[in-house]
């Protein structure tokens, strides 16, 4: 559950519009070898320094999304030097008005030199990474977080419309999935489906500490996590408290089926996964797959006891003895 380097990620960031018009002329190019254009049909003042860029943003490569934030809030980007990776992005993002589009390629060449690691290897030398930038609008400092907070009960509302049918298609995938395979698995209150292999000990509770070893997998069966394959580059077990966040809904849910030794699957629906927000190389709305192998089961640590201060209590001066009147 990685995410690509925040720098490369920015880069890419920086790039869809390209088959909107304007061939390859129609672009400038910065001295790092970026190219961009600015599709104009914003209308307005251009933005000012230390105005707020609200936008969108999708990145592709060819023709595969790579990455997209059209199923999140609105992203935030303040024009300032001290908050931007370089100065030709405020040289590009200073032009724009609200309602415009700003669209920048980068090849892969470019980024993958000089040791900004190593080229995904479904990529090519010579290829562009695109990523276009809608500006939805020029928020004032001052206004920044009223506005973040009214976009994300916005997308909150919508979200919990959209999750209730999607709830009802992961559910609908998922037993499609369990039928055709002749999977016998049940199903938790929280909506997990489960099969239990090899029976373990008693049920972990919440508060414990599981640890377990895993593989994910999606319903066509390509894994896209594993602490049991080392080309995933981490071995460790996974140890999660049972009820305190740390890892998706479903797997806290369908663990709670499993004790110390248990070795099973769980089938999780997109709602109780990623959601409609994907992560990595997960698509949106991904019903996921878990091979579970449970190492150990513990009791939480309780939190170092500190010694109490001891009490001491103040001595007061000893008060002199009123002077005897002659």
């Amino acid at each position: 559950m990685k995410k690509t380097s925040g720098y490369v990620s920015l880069i890419i960031f920086a790039l869809s519009l390209a088959a909107c018009g304007g061939g390859s002329s129609a672009y400038k190019q910065m001295k790092s070898g970026m190219e961009y254009k600015i599709v104009g049909n914003g209308k307005g003042d251009v933005i000012k320094y230390g105005e707020i860029m609200k936008f969108h943003m999708s990145q592709l490569y060819k023709d595969s999304v790579l990455r997209s934030s059209y199923n999140q809030p609105p992203q935030y980007q303040p024009i300032d030097s001290t908050q931007l990776p370089a100065k030709e992005y405020l040289d590009i993002f200073s032009q724009v008005r609200k309602g415009d589009s700003i669209v920048m390629r980068v090849l892969t060449d470019s980024i993958f030199k000089g040791g900004m690691g190593m080229m995904p290897k479904e990529f090519k030398k010579g290829e562009y990474l695109v990523t276009t930038v809608k500006v939805l609008d020029i928020v004032k400092k001052e206004n920044e977080q009223n506005d973040k907070m009214a976009e994300f009960k916005k997308f909150q509302e919508q979200d919990s419309i959209r999750a209730i049918g999607q709830k009802v298609r992961d559910d609908e995938a998922i037993q499609a999935y369990l039928a055709k395979n002749n999977i016998k698995a049940q199903r938790t209150e929280g909506g997990t489906y489960y099969e239990i292999q090899e029976q373990g000990g008693e049920p972990v509770k919440e508060g414990q500490v599981i640890s377990v070893k895993y593989t994910g997998r999606l319903l066509d069966g390509t894994v896209f996590d594993s602490n049991v394959d080392s080309s995933f580059h981490h071995t460790e077990p996974f140890n999660l408290t049972i009820g305190s966040g740390g890892a998706i809904k479903g797997f806290d849910d369908g663990l709670r089926k499993f004790g110390k030794g248990t070795k099973g699957r769980l089938f999780i629906p997109s709602v109780l996964a990623y959601g409609a927000q994907g992560q990595g190389k997960l698509k949106p709305n991904s019903n996921l797959v878990f091979d579970i192998d449970v190492l150990d089961v513990k009791d939480a640590q309780a939190p170092p006891a500190f010694p109490a201060k001891p009490q001491i209590t103040p001595v007061k001066p000893a008060q002199k003895a009123p002077a005897k009147k002659n």
